[in-house]
């Protein structure tokens, strides 16, 4: 979970407008899964690109802005690892918001894991 959440606001300030990075986190309890989201003031991404980016390699900015491309694609296999879901609302120049969802039973096991 840490790095998953790290990966994402790693993003969040690699990837940020003009503007001051502003990071926003959040939780919610669904039916039977957890959604979190990691919501940025960033500089977005087109609609065209946000299934690809949780591919190995799958870089939008070539080497404009330093990163091995391996970020999102750690990113959706730790949340895969737990049944879970990953997912970006994003819109160039307005931001990003990246989701995730894991089921009830894998934020058990995260916890106990935690406490282990």
């Amino acid at each position: 979970m840490l790095e998953l959440l790290q990966n994402l606001v790693n993003n969040a300030i690699k990837y940020r407008s003009s503007e001051p990075p502003e990071i926003h986190i959040s939780a919610t309890a669904g039916k039977g899964e957890w959604v979190f989201s990691v919501r940025d003031n960033g500089i977005g991404i087109p609609l065209q690109h946000q299934q690809n980016i949780f591919g190995v390699f799958k870089r939008l900015h070539g080497n404009n802005i330093p990163g091995t491309g391996i970020g999102l694609a750690i990113c959706r296999r730790l949340v895969e690892q737990h049944r879970g879901r990953i997912w970006v609302a994003s819109q160039p120049n307005c931001g990003s918001t990246f989701y995730f969802a894991l089921p009830v039973p894998a934020m058990e096991r995260i916890d106990a894991s935690a406490h282990a």
